[in-house]
């Protein structure tokens, strides 16, 4: 009976009677080769001795074809797998209005137009394969809405065609960009695979800028920019975690004690020294502005040298003994007079945080309160997050998942849940508050 419906289902298939689902090695690229197959796995298949030399592509195909596997499943898994997994660079942009897109018929036009597709929740990944003549197409679409029959999300899995370089060869890929809208938080994140031997015009931040104009230009997704605000956040993010250390040195925590001893040593020096820019106050013997606010400056070497003593020859694994679950690992900011500084951990089991140089350079950065770029490493439960936040580009926020890991949603869900808590006007007040003590 098998054999029967097998030779059936190969006559319909040269007959064009029904479409044969394969899986194209682009695909399997895109996913990875072990991931599917621990797929299959979990369904219940692993492979005959006969089966044990045949390639990947052959042995799905075959359980596919037989519909053993079935391909609804396998879409669904395919989807969820190229919507992350290795697309570890992330773009997160504001929406402005979103009145002109917020329903399904909002949407059904311009893809029936431009895709062919009547439907704002399909999958066909296996069957949607661009070339160099139709470069770009749409794989897959789910959407949300509610009670009202609004949007409240929308993701589509755009394909590319693309071509990569190699030992001389140019060979022909394809590359999966995902696209999601928030309709509550009006936000849309593009992701992409920081793939390497991609062509000049396939590179990730050049099919990332090509969607981003396609969701304005075909679907009226129109976006504001976050100016300087996704720096300050950054600011903010870098303050609040090296308070968080900082605070568990005990001899750092005693610094407000020498208020008093600070205070007499100042009056100290600048009384006895000839120096030419200095003036009497009511509270005694003061540097003329802008000199050099040296109260700061003495407030600073006893911090540096707190700082220094608690982490002198301590390994850097010993630092997540503290208590934290989050720390720095590397910054980069501009200061007031726009003078560029990257800095990370003078050697690689040493925390940017305490640093030399770090000590030495963050007045600087309170001052210009914006931070750039920050790399952080997240304790979890199923091993150390590490993410680098850029904020250089006052069009989005960047997030590139750092770790070798299977990036998941709730990866990428703990990134922004660590941006959003330090983006609340709670947050910005704390840090205010406790400035001096911060960094």
């Amino acid at each position: 009976m098998e054999l029967c419906g097998k030779i059936k289902y190969h006559i319909l298939s040269i007959l064009g009677g029904v479409t044969m689902p394969s899986i194209s090695q682009s695909i399997i690229i895109n996913v990875d080769s072990s991931y599917i197959e621990t797929y299959i796995k979990q369904k219940g298949f692993t492979r005959s001795e006969e089966e044990k030399g045949k390639e990947l592509k052959y042995w799905a195909d075959e359980l596919l074809q037989e519909e053993k596997l079935k391909r609804s499943d396998f879409e669904d898994f395919l989807f969820e797998e190229l919507f992350c997994g290795k697309r570890k660079s992330v773009r997160i942009y504001k929406l402005d209005s979103i009145r002109h897109i917020k329903f399904g018929q909002d949407w059904q036009i311009p893809l029936k137009e431009k895709y062919n597709i009547d439907s704002l929740n399909f999958k066909n990944i296996l069957g949607t394969i661009p070339n160099s003549g139709d470069r770009r197409k749409i794989a897959a679409i789910t959407s949300e809405v509610n009670h009202k029959n609004e949007l409240v999300s929308i993701r589509l899995l755009f394909v590319l065609f693309a071509q990569t370089y190699k030992d001389q060869v140019v060979n022909d890929t394809l590359a999966y960009i995902p696209v999601e809208i928030n309709f509550n938080n009006k936000t849309m994140i593009i992701k992409a695979w920081n793939r390497n031997g991609l062509v000049d015009g396939d590179r990730p931040d050049e099919m990332m800028d090509h969607i981003k104009k396609i969701m304005s230009s075909s679907f009226n997704v129109i976006t504001k920019r976050f100016g300087i605000r996704h720096k300050k956040v950054l600011y903010n993010m870098s303050q609040g975690l090296i308070s968080d250390i900082y605070q568990k040195i005990p001899a750092y925590t005693k610094i407000p004690l020498l208020e008093e001893k600070i205070r007499e040593f100042e009056q100290t020096v600048l009384s006895v020294l000839p120096l030419e820019n200095i003036h009497e106050t009511g509270e005694g013997i003061s540097l003329n502005s802008g000199v050099l606010d040296f109260n700061d400056e003495i407030h600073k070497v006893i911090e540096k040298l707190t700082v220094s003593d608690y982490f002198y020859d301590m390994p850097y694994e010993e630092v997540w003994n503290m208590g934290i679950d989050t720390i720095i690992s590397r910054i980069r900011f501009n200061d007031v007079e726009h003078v560029l500084a990257s800095l990370s951990g003078e050697e690689s089991d040493i925390p940017v945080f305490c640093t030399k140089t770090f000590m030495s350079l963050k007045k600087s950065m309170e001052d210009a309160e914006l931070v750039e770029k920050l790399w952080i490493a997240k304790e979890r439960s199923r091993g150390r997050l590490a993410l680098k936040y850029d904020a250089s580009k006052d069009e989005y926020l960047g997030i590139l998942i750092l770790s070798n890991i299977r990036f998941k949603q709730a990866d990428l869900n703990l990134a922004l849940e660590i941006y959003r808590s330090y983006g609340s006007e709670k947050t910005k007040q704390t840090t205010e508050e406790n400035r001096r003590y911060v960094v």
